[in-house]
């Protein structure tokens, strides 16, 4: 009995301890498992809504629209009427001429000038590599008195016909040039002689004083001539003159 019971006893020990083991197998297995499943089945990130792209991406490229017919929009020129709202471009101005013969001291002859203006209609100033308005022509009166040659004292009323030619701005030392020539003749003069025919010719530059334009100032010859010639007064000439609308 005592070898049976030693045998029983074993069986026993030897069950309860494959028991044990395959328990003990069993959680592992579990175990690994777990660790199986975490290792190859990641948690799954989310997924990013695509990037959308930009208002300049879904929009198309619109051109710009077609410039209008220049006809249907044409700008009219704001015309400007002037003193007496009659919009025609004039000038005033006056001069100082020293006489070349027989002055005595400064005293030589004072005048005062007014010309209307005319724009060149056959376009001079193109043809000779200037600007189209760069010829303009003056027709006026004006008043001569003083001094004229050998100190004789002189007065005159001459009727003025003149060219002037505005060159490019600034060719001249950065100030704007122009040249001009003419002829005039004495409507009334001392002792009420009319006549004769003289001329000026001179150069000068454009100044801008802040009057409303700019003004011209000149030096130059002028004669002028009271009837047969005698008195008259020729000599250099300096002047001013300054452009206004009527």
């Amino acid at each position: 009995m005592s070898k049976i019971n030693k045998v029983c006893t074993v069986l026993i020990l030897v069950l309860t301890f494959i028991f044990f083991t395959s328990n003990l197998t069993f959680a592992q297995s579990k175990i690994v498992k777990k660790t199986i499943k975490k290792v190859i089945q990641p948690e799954i990130a989310p997924i990013e809504p695509p990037e959308t792209s930009s208002e300049e991406g879904i929009l198309p490229e619109l051109s710009a629209p077609p410039e209008p017919p220049t006809e249907e929009y044409k700008v009219k020129a704001e015309t400007t009427k002037g003193l007496l709202g009659l919009g025609l471009n004039a000038a005033y101005g006056g001069s100082y001429l020293f006489n070349l013969k027989g002055q005595q001291g400064l005293l030589g002859a004072l005048s005062a000038r007014g010309d209307f203006i005319f724009a060149d209609p056959w376009l001079i100033g193109s043809k000779i590599g200037l600007a189209e308005d760069a010829v303009e022509y003056k027709i006026g009166v004006g008043y001569l008195m003083g001094n004229g040659t050998d100190d004789q004292p002189i007065n005159a009323i001459p009727l003025y016909a003149d060219a002037v030619i505005y060159l490019k701005e600034g060719s001249f030392s950065g100030m704007d040039p122009f040249i001009g020539f003419g002829l005039n003749y004495n409507l009334a003069g001392r002792d009420g002689k009319s006549g004769n025919l003289g001329g000026q010719v001179y150069g000068g530059i454009l100044a801008d004083f802040g009057f409303g334009g700019k003004t011209e100032l000149s030096i130059g010859y002028q004669s002028i001539r009271i009837g047969d010639g005698t008195p008259s007064a020729n000599g250099i000439i300096f002047s001013a003159t300054h452009p206004f609308v009527l």
